[in-house]
């Protein structure tokens, strides 16, 4: 079996498209590895960033690995990191070889809600604007933001920006996401909203991830958590129109945002490499839905899973 997965998400796992078929693997990885140049090893894959970034091919098999020079996994660079030449090309067959679907998660099978539809069409057009969005698109209007009560005051925490806790330990990288960077908290579970509490999002909106995310323990700005429940966090929603993903920040002590978008390295720039000083005016890819503001705190981050 040959699997593909779109790294592309932040929140969610990965998509996955298999292709069981051993003569279709076959025949593919023919065609996909003529341009073996466009290809790079896993210690080469690009560093990440909101929207999509590549391809993994992984065999399930040692003859077909071995038959085609896969090693463990290729990576395959796409969007606006892919090199000129054949990319795109390349990029689009693997985009349509198989249907998409959630990757399965170790623990949690079945939780996470399926791929849409509409994701190979999301994929393509990402690939056909480079990754990028334009700034009309990124200048959508929040949904489902709370009113602000600029009356109100609430004390809260702000730790120091370490990236390398994040990034040194490569199965650390790969299994903790956005939402266990907001909540600062690692669980190696690619941490979903709503999951701990027993009430997982059943689909990706501002309202209902706003939903599951309060059953976790997560306050509303501006609704106060006490002394008791350090350390409580400023963190900010997004997500992708219509239902693909989500992604989180946390605000840092040194005043800037950091994030982690989903198994790729945590960072305090946006997609245009901007220090992120406010994530509504960031670039952030495809998540042009701001959501709202919203506090972690102590026993919100013990209990996401």
């Amino acid at each position: 079996m040959l699997r593909i997965t779109a790294d592309v998400f932040s929140g969610r796992p990965d998509p996955v498209a298999d292709l069981t078929d051993e003569a279709r693997a076959r025949a593919a990885l023919r065609e996909l590895t003529r341009d073996r140049e466009l290809f790079t090893v896993p210690a080469e894959a690009p560093t990440g960033g909101l929207g999509l970034r590549g391809f993994w091919l992984e065999a399930f098999d040692d003859e077909l690995a071995r038959d085609f020079g896969l090693g463990s996994r290729l990576y395959l660079p796409a969007g606006a990191q892919a090199p000129a030449g054949r990319t795109a090309e390349v990029a689009e067959r693997l985009i349509t070889l198989a249907p998409w679907r959630a990757a399965p998660e170790e623990g949690f099978a079945g939780q996470t809600p399926p791929v849409e539809e509409s994701f190979r069409d999301f994929l393509l057009g990402q690939l056909a604007g480079g990754g990028q969005v334009s700034a009309a698109d990124r200048a959508e209007p929040a949904g489902g933001t709370a009113a602000e009560q600029p009356e109100i005051t609430c004390q809260i925490e702000f730790g120091a920006f370490n990236p390398g806790f994040w990034n040194d330990d490569a199965n650390v990288r790969a299994h903790n996401n956005c939402y266990n960077y907001a909540s600062n908290w690692r669980t190696n579970t690619f941490a979903q909203p709503g999951r701990g509490c027993g009430h997982m999002y059943s689909r990706i909106t501002c309202e209902e991830m706003t939903r599951a995310s309060l059953c976790d323990g997560m306050h509303h700005r501006f609704d106060c958590f006490p002394d008791t429940a350090k350390p409580r966090y400023l963190t900010a929603l997004v997500v992708i129109p219509g239902g693909g993903d989500f992604h989180w920040y946390r605000k840092q002590k040194e005043g800037f945002w950091g994030h982690k978008p989903g198994s790729t390295p945590a960072r305090n720039v946006d997609n245009s490499g901007h220090v992120i000083y406010d994530p509504e005016k960031a670039d952030r890819g495809p998540y042009t839905i701001f959501c709202g503001y919203f506090y972690g705190c102590d026993s919100q981050r013990r209990r996401i899973r």
